[in-house]
């Protein structure tokens, strides 16, 4: 038994003493997680754009389709803590290669789909497979970076993850128009063999907890109650059975959460939150980030298209403003956090965030074009301030060893924070009886987006809550 904790000790002491790559080597790795920041984001807010030519190729139900976008989400939520934890110990190059491989091939497999039945797996199966790219990517940019250059490689990957989600609706919905809804999917897959390619002559590996075993316990509980909270959120305007889902969803994360504590190599080590307020805090705060604004370009989509009457494509454009300026400016804010104390930025971009989601709120048929620009502008400038320096923050406040659990945990936030953002625009939409999107019922959709908005506006506020305490800690 000595010889064998002996052998671990000298496994873990490995870690210290890999180098940093060389800069052409951490150049092709940079871009190739670049890449596939953008494309997994893009592929998964995308799909959405697509759903009525889905259904009108399948004749498949409202029920059916739902799962092509949920399905997807289920997947990545339900592995992206464990895989982060494989990345650990097999290798972070490894675990993400292996995910790319498989990633660019069921998505290739999605574009020859025959039936809706077979393409609700395959992105349950995509969503899976990401986790294995979402888990390991950032702690791969972080390892292979000097401790100097954090904040601006977190910058662009931040400013790739947001533009995916916020332009994958826009260019996949032209996509659709001109070719079909099979070229998402296919182009999707090739994109994704080019990260493959800059990967091949990087041989050098990274472990956080290498020949520790895989905590099974902790595994199979949050593989259960991760899906049970998510259902539970998609199904919350359902009455009893959202509840009970959600419930039993929180229940089974608190067990999770016990298992994990007396765990001795934890899926998650929840010893990471223990008197460090900064990774704590800033982990919160990118979840309230993610609740009150993922839901911002499908708001904003229906306002430009129903409530003012522009069409899909102006109505995407002007869309775009705001991830425009966020990616930007992203790695400018990545670069800033390495000079200044990231949490400070970070409180700074969450307020002009929650200034802008609150004038959004007040958006009426009538209101001026330039002035949703503004607001949009205003609110890609926040983010920018907001996401990258947060990153860092939340990498910065862990050790090396524990760069994979961090960066699989972000993701987790992310997801969780999707989630919970599009299920309260659901609930708002379900209470507002808005009956009809074509424009039959545009007093209660105003009137629904302008109180998803504000309330957005106060998780936001939560948000800077969650900063400023961050920093008072520190």
């Amino acid at each position: 038994m000595q010889i064998k904790e002996m052998m671990i000790m000298e496994d873990k002491m490995k870690i210290d003493t890999e180098g940093i790559l060389d800069r052409a080597a951490a150049r092709r790795l940079f871009v190739a997680v670049v890449i596939t920041s953008f494309i997994g984001p893009f592929a998964g807010s995308g799909i959405n754009v697509a759903i009525p030519a889905l259904g009108q190729e399948f004749g498949a139900s409202a029920r059916e389709l739902s799962w092509v976008v949920f399905g997807f989400l289920l997947g990545s939520a339900m592995f992206i803590l464990p895989t982060g934890k494989l990345a650990d110990i097999y290798g972070r190059r490894r675990v993400y290669t292996i995910g790319l491989w498989l990633f660019a091939s069921t998505f290739l497999l999605g574009a020859c789909a025959t039936s809706v039945a077979m393409l609700n797996v395959l992105r349950f199966i995509q969503g899976c497979v990401m986790s294995l790219i979402f888990g390991p990517g950032m702690a791969l940019l972080v390892s292979s970076h000097e401790a100097s250059q954090r904040g601006r490689v977190i910058g662009y990957s931040a400013a790739s993850t947001y533009s995916g989600l916020s332009m994958g609706p826009v260019i996949c919905g032209f996509l659709c128009e001109y070719l079909s809804w099979r070229s998402i999917f296919l182009i999707t897959g090739l994109v994704v063999l080019i990260s493959i390619y800059l990967l091949k002559d990087i041989k050098q590996e990274w472990y956080g907890d290498k020949g520790a075993s895989i905590d099974k316990k902790g595994s199979i509980c949050y593989l259960v109650a991760a899906p049970l909270w998510l259902c539970g959120l998609s199904k919350i305007t359902e009455g009893s059975t959202g509840l009970l889902l959600l419930g039993a969803g929180a229940l089974g994360l608190l067990l999770f959460w016990w298992i994990e504590s007396k765990a001795e190599h934890p899926c998650l080590d929840v010893r990471l939150f223990h008197g460090n307020p900064v990774f704590t805090f800033s982990n919160l705060a990118a979840m309230l980030h993610y609740s009150s604004t993922f839901a911002l370009s499908f708001l904003m989509s229906l306002y430009l298209q129903v409530i003012v009457g522009y069409t899909a494509s102006m109505a995407g454009m002007i869309i775009l403003l705001q991830p425009v300026v966020m990616a930007a400016l992203s790695p400018k804010a990545g670069a800033l956090s390495d000079r200044i104390q990231p949490g400070l930025v970070a409180s700074v971009g969450m307020t002009l965030t929650a200034a802008g989601l609150w004038g959004m709120s007040f958006l009426t048929g009538d209101t001026p074009i330039w002035i949703v620009g503004l607001l949009l502008m205003w609110i890609g400038l926040g983010f920018a301030l907001f996401s990258s320096p947060n990153n860092n923050a939340i990498m910065g406040a862990v050790e090396k060893k524990h760069y994979g659990t961090a960066s699989s945990l972000l993701a987790t936030m992310r997801l969780m924070g999707q989630s919970t953002s599009m299920a309260v625009v659901t609930m708002i939409i379900a209470l507002c009886q808005v009956h009809s999107l074509t424009g039959e019922d545009n007093v209660q959709l105003l009137g629904a987006i302008q109180i998803a908005f504000r309330i957005f506006g106060c998780i936001s506020i939560a948000a800077i809550f969650m900063s400023l305490v961050r920093n008072k800690a520190k």
